[in-house]
C-alpha cells in the first residue's frame, strides 16, 4: 500500500471513530486497533495526534462542503440560498453534526485546529457569499456586501444549528429556517414567502 493510501486509510478510520465516539474520546490506541495498525505505524504518517485530528477534520469538512455544493450548482440563486441554509440546520441526530461541535470544542485548546476550523468556516461563508452574488447579478436580491451578509447569515444559522443539535427535529429545523429566512429577507432586500 502506498504512503498516500495508508495515510488515507488512517484518516478514514479516525473519522469513523470520531463519528461514533466523539472527537475527544478517541485515543491513538483506539485508532490503531480500529485500523489494524500499531501506534508507531500511525505516527509514521503523522507527526503527532493533533496533526492527525486536524487532517481528519479538514477532510471531513471538505467532504461536507462538496456534498452541499454539488446539488446547488444548477439551482436559481434564491433556491440555492434556501437549500444551503437548510443543509446547515440539523433535523436529526447525525454523528457528523456532533463532530463539528467536538472539533470546535477541541479547537479552543489547539491553535492549529482552530486555524483550520476558521479556514473551513471561511470556505462555507465564501460559498454562501457566492450564492448571494449570483442573486445580485440575477437581480433577485440587493446587497452592497455579499461577504458581510454571508458572515451574518452564516453566524445566525450556526447559532440555530447548535441549539438544534441538542433537540433536533424536522419541525424545529423548519422553524429555525423560517427565522433565518426572515433575516435573509431583510439583509438581501427580498420578500420571503412562507
Amino acid at each position: 500500500m502506498s504512503r498516500i493510501d495508508r495515510k488515507d486509510q488512517i484518516i478514514a478510520a479516525a473519522l469513523e471513530l470520531f463519528r461514533s465516539k466523539g472527537f475527544a474520546d478517541v485515543s491513538t490506541r483506539d485508532l490503531a486497533e480500529h485500523a489494524g495498525l500499531s501506534r508507531s505505524h500511525v505516527y509514521h504518517y503523522f507527526t503527532d495526534w493533533k496533526e492527525l485530528r486536524r487532517e481528519a477534520f479538514v477532510r471531513f469538512a471538505n467532504e461536507q462542503l462538496e456534498e452541499v455544493r454539488a446539488p446547488l450548482a444548477d439551482l436559481p440563486p434564491l433556491e440555492a440560498l434556501q437549500a444551503f441554509l437548510t443543509d446547515c440546520l440539523p433535523s436529526s441526530a447525525d454523528a457528523g453534526w456532533a463532530l463539528w461541535l467536538d472539533a470546535w470544542d477541541e479547537a479552543m485548546h489547539d491553535a492549529d485546529l482552530a486555524a483550520a476550523y476558521l479556514i473551513v468556516n471561511a470556505q462555507w461563508q465564501a460559498m454562501l457569499a457566492g450564492i448571494i452574488e449570483q442573486g445580485v447579478a440575477a437581480g433577485v436580491c440587493r446587497c452592497a456586501s455579499p461577504e458581510r451578509a454571508a458572515r451574518q447569515i452564516f453566524a445566525q444559522t450556526m447559532g440555530y444549528a447548535d441549539d438544534l443539535l441538542l433537540q433536533p427535529s424536522l419541525e424545529a429545523a423548519a422553524a429555525a429556517l423560517d427565522e433565518v429566512m426572515e433575516v435573509v429577507g431583510l439583509l438581501l432586500d427580498i420578500e420571503v414567502v412562507d
